[in-house]
């Protein structure tokens, strides 16, 4: 049985998708990302908020947007750097290997 014909704007959001999930995964994101994440604390949100909001790959929600009053707290900062410390890792993990004489 054939899938339906996608539209061209559904081909467009489709490949809108891909394409932002495929530079997430690049290693060069890490970085920036582990620097930005401090200007979200509670020092520097008091009186405003952070909206999170999670989807795997491919799309699909976790969560749906969720305001974080008055920002994330350091530990909560902590636990995410250490996982893009661990993202980083992974993405680099498959080297290629050098041929040896």
């Amino acid at each position: 049985m054939k899938a339906p014909k996608k539209t061209k704007t559904q081909r467009i959001a489709e490949l809108e998708t891909r394409l932002a999930e495929a530079l997430a995964g690049q290693a060069f994101v890490y970085a920036p990302a582990s620097q930005d994440l401090s200007k979200a604390s509670t020092n520097d949100m008091m009186g405003s908020g952070v909206v999170l909001r999670l989807h795997a790959l491919g799309g699909r929600e976790i969560i749906s947007p969720v305001l974080i009053r008055d920002g994330l707290s350091l530990e909560t900062i902590a636990a995410l750097k250490a996982d893009l410390v661990r993202s980083y890792e992974l993405s680099m993990h498959c080297a290629p290997k050098v041929k040896e004489n």
